[in-house]
């Protein structure tokens, strides 16, 4: 449903003018209507938010707020990606003061973090996330983007009232406006709303952390704006040292000579952690050697990237 938010004479406009964000809009005999979404009994007037772990569910024609949990994964401790996350994280949460100095009463910062899928993008969220609900006082929220709307969700969060809340987490999973190609697919303008928080959802200090497989299909009004994300962190795939460091955790002993050989491969160069763990698994219950799997695996890889070559020569997408 959606109900009107402004009627503006085109005769009156003239380039330059600033108009309101709305979640739709067009012109009709000469008048340009805006319009913006109307969920009806859907948003409860005040919503009480205590600290841990929640994401978002819409259950009996409402929004509600259902505890989760982000299971532990060590794996990250060794693997450099983290570090960087973690302190800039930390700078912005120890950094308050630097927000009031410039006049910004609730401070808020949007990071972005991109790369290869299971390249480790979701275990570092989930290491970062662990670690301040241990103090008690943040509150995370997770947000499923392609189950949820946006302009929902900002409207939802606007009637949280924190109690024994200091900080808020929100955690947005695979984002985006995207352009495939060369098709312009437009941003939502309730996202990038969301993300500006023109309309004051946010009251406590707030980190966004959102997450993309594909940067390079990103439309620039979504990454080239500080504000909209203000700090954007490559999470790629490991090197070779890391290569190595990764197998051996999860092998749980020293490497074969031959397994250090091929890790150690310019190669091997896109094999993630998970490529690696999965390459542990299956060697272990189809009773292969270790060696041959990697190898397999390699070819598998080259494999699903000529196909997928392939079909966007074909006039689709390379993402499924």
């Amino acid at each position: 449903m959606f109900k009107v938010k402004s009627i503006l004479p085109l005769t009156n406009l003239k380039e330059g003018d600033l108009i309101q964000d709305s979640d739709y809009a067009f012109h009709s005999d000469n008048k340009f209507i805006q319009f913006e979404y109307f969920y009806e009994n859907e948003i409860k007037n005040e919503y009480t938010v205590y600290p841990g772990i929640y994401y978002i569910k819409y259950s009996n024609q409402t929004y509600e707020l259902e505890k989760t949990s982000f299971v532990k994964d060590e794996i990250l401790d060794s693997f450099v990606h983290t570090k960087d996350i973690e302190k800039r994280i930390d700078c912005f949460f120890n950094k308050f003061d630097v927000y009031k100095k410039f006049g910004i009463e609730v401070p808020k910062r949007n990071i972005l973090l991109y790369g290869p899928p299971g390249t480790g993008k979701s275990t570092a969220i989930s290491k970062i996330t662990n670690k301040y609900v241990a103090d008690g006082k943040t509150t995370v929220v997770v947000y499923q983007t392609d189950v949820h709307d946006a302009s929902v969700v900002k409207d939802f969060i606007k009637t949280f009232k924190y109690e024994g809340v200091e900080k808020l987490i929100l955690i947005m999973e695979d984002i985006g406006g995207i352009e495939i190609d060369e098709v312009r697919v437009r941003s939502d303008s309730s996202l990038l709303s969301l993300l500006d928080n023109n309309e004051k959802a946010f009251k406590i200090p707030t980190l966004i952390i959102s997450t993309t497989n594909h940067p390079e299909v990103f439309l620039g009004n979504l990454t080239n704006r500080p504000g909209r994300f203000d700090d954007k962190i490559e999470v790629g795939f490991p090197d070779a040292e890391q290569r190595l460091g990764l197998m051996k955790f999860f092998l749980k002993e020293e490497l074969p000579p031959d397994v250090r050989t091929i890790l150690s491969d310019a190669s091997y160069k896109e094999f993630s952690p998970a490529h690696i763990k999965e390459s542990v698994i299956r060697s272990a219950i189809y009773d292969k050697n270790l060696s041959d799997v990697l190898k397999e695996m390699k070819d598998e890889i080259k494999q699903f990237k000529d196909a997928f070559q392939k079909r966007k020569g074909m006039g689709f997408s390379s993402d499924f």
